[in-house]
C-alpha cells in the first residue's frame, strides 16, 4: 500500500473528542458566575477577553485563571469556590471530551500503517494533562498544543512546528478538523491538504465552534481518512 502523504494532521475539539455544545457551555459559564458570586455578563466578558493569553499559556494554571477573571468580574471568592467552579469545569470535560467515533481507530489504523501523525489544538493550559491521561496516550506522534507553544491557528507558524517536530514537508501533510478559528485556511495556506469533518449525526446540535468556516472538501467519518492517504485502500 503506498501513501500518498507522508503524514496526518489532527485537530483536537470536534475532530478526535466531542465539541461541546453551546447550551452545555454557556450553562457552565452560567454556573460558574454565580459559584463565583459575579455578574454573569462580566464574568462572560473577562473570559473573551483573555481568550488569547489562555490559549496561549499566558494565564497560568486554570485555578488562578479562574482568581483572575472573578477579579475581573468584580468578585474576590473564597478557595471553596474556585475549587467548586473546577469542578464543574471537570464533569463538562468528562461529558465532551471523549472520542469520536471512528478516532481511536483511524489513529490506531495509521500508526499501524507507519504513517506518522500529529496533534494541533487550540486549547486551555488543562487540556494536555487531560490529552496525556486519556485513550489517545501515546498514539499520536506529535503533540502541538497552543497553551504550551504560545502560537494559535491559524498562525502559520503553528502548523510549521507540527511539521518540523515530524520531519516533513508541509505540501506532504494531510490535515484534518473541524474549522473551527480558521484552522483549515491556515493549514492550506502553509501547503497542506485540508479537509473539514463533519458528521450528519451532529447537525441537530448547535456546537462551540469559533470562527468556523465552511470547506469544499467534506468528511462524515474520520475511518474515511485511509481510503484519503493511502493508495490501494479496500
Amino acid at each position: 500500500m503506498s501513501a500518498r502523504y507522508d503524514a496526518v494532521i489532527f485537530d483536537l475539539f470536534g475532530t478526535l473528542v466531542f465539541e461541546s455544545s453551546r447550551a452545555d457551555w454557556d450553562a457552565m459559564h452560567d454556573a460558574s458566575a454565580a459559584i463565583l458570586q459575579v455578574d454573569r455578563e462580566a464574568f462572560h466578558d473577562a473570559w473573551v477577553a483573555t481568550a488569547i493569553d489562555r490559549q496561549t499559556g499566558r494565564v497560568g494554571d486554570i485555578a488562578e485563571h479562574m482568581r483572575t477573571l472573578a477579579a475581573r468580574a468584580g468578585g474576590w471568592p473564597e478557595e471553596s469556590q474556585i475549587a467548586e467552579v473546577l469542578e464543574l469545569r471537570a464533569e463538562w470535560y468528562r461529558k465532551w471530551f471523549q472520542p469520536r467515533p471512528g478516532a481511536l481507530e483511524i489513529v490506531r489504523e495509521m500508526r499501524d500503517l507507519r504513517m506518522p501523525t500529529a496533534l494541533i489544538s487550540m486549547c486551555a493550559p488543562d487540556t494536555p494533562p487531560l490529552w496525556r491521561a486519556s485513550p489517545f496516550a501515546g498514539l499520536i506522534d506529535v503533540e502541538v498544543f497552543s497553551c504550551e507553544v504560545a502560537l494559535r491557528k491559524p498562525q502559520p507558524e503553528i502548523y510549521l512546528l507540527a511539521c518540523e517536530r515530524l520531519g516533513v514537508d508541509a505540501s506532504r501533510c494531510f490535515y484534518v478538523g473541524d474549522g473551527a478559528y480558521g484552522e483549515l485556511t491556515g493549514a492550506a495556506a502553509v501547503g497542506m491538504t485540508a479537509v473539514l469533518i463533519r458528521d450528519p449525526a451532529d447537525a441537530g446540535v448547535e456546537a462551540l465552534r469559533p470562527e468556523a468556516e465552511d470547506w469544499d472538501v467534506v468528511i462524515e467519518d474520520l475511518r474515511e481518512i485511509s481510503a484519503l492517504v493511502f493508495d490501494d485502500v479496500p
